[in-house]
Formats: C-alpha cells, sequence, structure tokens
C-alpha cells in the first residue's frame, strides 16, 4: 500500500511527459469507455432489428446527450473551483464546494428527467422522426432519459476524480461498466424480447453502477484529496462554476444540435439510409472526440493548479507536450480511421451495399476532421482551467454549432451529399484558425 501510495501523481509535481501521461490516460480512457455505451447499443440495434431502428436511436440519442451536457459544465468548472481551493491550501473549502456540487448534479438532473418525460415526443418530432421511426424513438429515449442523474454523476466524477489524485479508480469503475454492458446486452436480448428495450436497459445498468460506484467511493474517510463534508453553498461559487464551465456545456449541447442538423439534411437527401450511415460515423465521432475530451479534462486541474501557484515556467512546460501531444494524437486517429472504415461499416450493416458504400463515402471525408479536432478541444479547456471562460465559450460556440452549422447548411448546394460528409472537416479548419489566434493573442497574458 506504501508503494502504491508513493508511485501517486499529486498535482504539485513536476510533470514529464511520461508523467502526463499516466495522469491523464486514465481519464482519457474513461471518457472512451463511456462514449462506447452509445456504439454498443447502436450494433445490437443494428444487427437485431435493423437499420430503421437503428436510424431512430441515432436520431433520438441527441436528447439525453444534450439533457446531460450539464455533467460536463458542472466537471470542468467545478474541478477548476475546486483545484484553486486545494492549490490554496484550503482543503476543507475544496471539500466543501466538492459535495455542494455533488448536490447540485443530483437535484438538476432530477429535474430534467421531469422535463424529458414531458418533452420527449414533441422533440422526437423536432429531431426528424417520422411515424415509422417515432415508437423506436420513444422507447429508447425513455429509458435513457430517466437514467440521466447516474449518466450526469458518472460524467461529474470522472472530472472529480482526476482533482482528487485518483483518476485510476474513475478508470477501473468505467471499464466495468464498459464491459457489463455488453455483456447485458447479450442477457437482456436473449431474455428481455424486444431489442430495443433491452440495449436501453443495458446502458441503464450500467450507468447506474458508474454513477454510484464512484459516488461510495468518496463516502470513505481515509485520507484523500476529496472527501464529502458539510455542503458550503454558494450562488458565488456555482455561477463561477458555470462560467468557468461554460465552453464545455457549449460544445456538448451543440455536438447533439448539430447532430439534428445532420439528421435532417440526410433524411431530405438519403432518406433512412443516410441517417443510419450518418450514426456509423457520429459513434465514431464519440469514440475519437472521447480521446481529445479526456486528454483535455485529465490535464485540466493540473494547469488550474499551476496557474494558481503562479509557476509560468511549468505552465508553459505543460502547455507545450500538451499540444504537441494532441496534435500527433489527431494523425494517429485518422490513421486509424482509414484502416477501420470498412470493416467498422460492415460490423453495422453486412451485405447492404448501398449502405456500406454510402457510409465509406462519408467516412472518409468526415475522418480527415481528426487530424485537426485535437487543438482546439484541449485548448477550450485549457482556458477554462486558466479561468478564460470567454476564450473558452468562444472556442466551442464557433466549432460546434457556428462552423459545422453553417457548412451543413451551405456545402450540400454545392456537393450534395459530399457536402454533408465534408461538413465536419470544415469546420474543423476554421476553428483551428480561431485556435491559433487566440493562443498567441494571449500567451504574454498567461505566461504559457
Amino acid at each position: 500500500m506504501h508503494a502504491l501510495a508513493s508511485n501517486r501523481i499529486h498535482l504539485s509535481d513536476h510533470f514529464s511527459f511520461g508523467k502526463l501521461f499516466r495522469f491523464v490516460m486514465p481519464t482519457v480512457l474513461m471518457m472512451l469507455f463511456t462514449s462506447m455505451y452509445g456504439v454498443v447499443d447502436g450494433l445490437f440495434v443494428s444487427h437485431y432489428s435493423g437499420k430503421e431502428a437503428f436510424a431512430a436511436i441515432t436520431l433520438i440519442v441527441p436528447l439525453p446527450l444534450l439533457m446531460g451536457a450539464v455533467a460536463y459544465m458542472i466537471g470542468a468548472g467545478g474541478s477548476a473551483v475546486i483545484a484553486q481551493a486545494l492549490a490554496s491550501g484550503k482543503k476543507e473549502e475544496a471539500n466543501g464546494y466538492f459535495t455542494f456540487l455533488t448536490l447540485v448534479s443530483i437535484l438538476g438532473s432530477l429535474l430534467l428527467v421531469a422535463l424529458g418525460e414531458v418533452f420527449l415526443v414533441p422533440c422526437a418530432r423536432l429531431m426528424g422522426a417520422n411515424d415509422e421511426l417515432l415508437p423506436y424513438c420513444e422507447q429508447y429515449g425513455r429509458i435513457l432519459i430517466s437514467a440521466l442523474p447516474f449518466y450526469v454523476l458518472q460524467n461529474v466524477f470522472q472530472s472529480f476524480l482526476t482533482v482528487a489524485e485518483r483518476p485510476m479508480i474513475g478508470l477501473a469503475i468505467n471499464l466495468f461498466s464498459a464491459f457489463l454492458n455488453m455483456g447485458l446486452n447479450f442477457v437482456f436480448i436473449r431474455f428481455a424480447g424486444h431489442v430495443i428495450t433491452a440495449v436501453a436497459l443495458a446502458t441503464v445498468v450500467s450507468q447506474l453502477i458508474g454513477g454510484v460506484l464512484p459516488f461510495l467511493f468518496f463516502t470513505g474517510k481515509q485520507h484523500r484529496a476529496l472527501q464529502y463534508a458539510r455542503p458550503k453553498m454558494s450562488g458565488k461559487i456555482l455561477g463561477q462554476v458555470f462560467a468557468n464551465g461554460v465552453s464545455e456545456f457549449v460544445s456538448e449541447i451543440f455536438h447533439p444540435l448539430a447532430s439534428v442538423m445532420y439528421n435532417y439534411k440526410l433524411m431530405e437527401l438519403a432518406g433512412i439510409n443516410g441517417v443510419a450511415a450518418y450514426g456509423v460515423l457520429m459513434n465514431v465521432g464519440f469514440l475519437f472526440g472521447a480521446v481529445f475530451l479526456g486528454f483535455a479534462v485529465g490535464s485540466a486541474p493540473i494547469f488550474s493548479y499551476k496557474y494558481e501557484k503562479k509557476d509560468r515556467q511549468e505552465l508553459h512546460s505543460l502547455f507545450r507536450l500538451s499540444a504537441i501531444t494532441v496534435v500527433i494524437m489527431g494523425f494517429l486517429l485518422y490513421g486509424i480511421a482509414v484502416m477501420i472504415e470498412g470493416p467498422f461499416a460492415a460490423v453495422f450493416f453486412g451485405s447492404d451495399e448501398l449502405l456500406l458504400t454510402m457510409t465509406e463515402e462519408g467516412f472518409a471525408l468526415h475522418s480527415k476532421s481528426y487530424m485537426v479536432m485535437g487543438l482546439a478541444v484541449f485548448t477550450s479547456a485549457f482556458f477554462t482551467s486558466l479561468h478564460d471562460s470567454r476564450s473558452s465559450a468562444l472556442i466551442a460556440f464557433l466549432r460546434t454549432l457556428l462552423f459545422e452549422v453553417l457548412a451543413i447548411l451551405i456545402l450540400p448546394m454545392f456537393f450534395d451529399l459530399n457536402g454533408v460528409w465534408a461538413a465536419s472537416l470544415t469546420s474543423e479548419i476554421l476553428s483551428l484558425f480561431v485556435t491559433i489566434f487566440l493562443l498567441v493573442g494571449k500567451r504574454k497574458e498567461y505566461g504559457y
């Protein structure tokens, strides 16, 4: 036990590339395994219920993601506030904020469940569901929305476990939840009968485990960087948390909104086949995007801590290492995408040649965005960690809403279906220019 404790990485340490990699990688893997729920659901639904049911869950899945985006705002914004308190030596205050934000997460998500139950069907209609797809959307959506508190806690605790210097605990919990989800899909499909109900219930149980286990971990009284205490309720702190985390919130809500735009345009241009093909691209995007987001979330508490300590030398070194890392990751992920595009599409659609061809063509254009995506995702979280919510939110807003939505609306006028597939790449290139402009302009102010 003493050896394990001595190997723990602390926010106050000097971070080499190896130490940064070891500290951040558990959060990357946590995000990756959390993102696998939708991929696994899609695989089982496409195999057992066909492309119509798969297209339906592709249409409705943005809704629970949209509602659950509050988790990323509380997690990212809250981790910055907590890390700042820890850096100032105010552990009791940090514990009070942590407990308060956990309560806010629970109560807020319960309110969202009530709203989701009321507005599910109208939202499904707005998202493009026709009479054929609506029953599938309603069935899958209601079950997932009912588990929203566990989904929110799972994602909030991913950030808080990193601040608590225990990212490996979060990794172990998410790894267990992800494999449990896969196993339960087989069991529930066999005994529940209805495929969409079965896969949705499997996801709910996995999210319950992913949300409850870290909650129980923090109830322990061992010597930890964070544990539950008397909640320090403060409207000012909550406002600071929301301001710090607004970029992550913006990013997470605009991704589902952009998905709605994709689905609308694809239903118009290619019908159910287009939405089904986009479902595969969306699932891969969840996985690859989770790698960048995991790195950004995992490294953010370190930047917050070093910035509060006014350690500009360490801040500069960390930023340089991180920027190089996310750029290299982008090219590696693009290479992986090129290798898997054919086999991955075939796993979903088997021998449907028309759908396979459409998916592979879309994949070829869409996957190029991974080469330039990483720096914008990282920089948005980086500015959040420095309490520069304006710059962070600007990147998130331009990248995930304005540029991408405009590209979805404009490019198909000139390039038809290929214009839709190229929208993400266009958005990421434009976002890269904005990101570099902000980084250059603010480098002296923050000393990175």
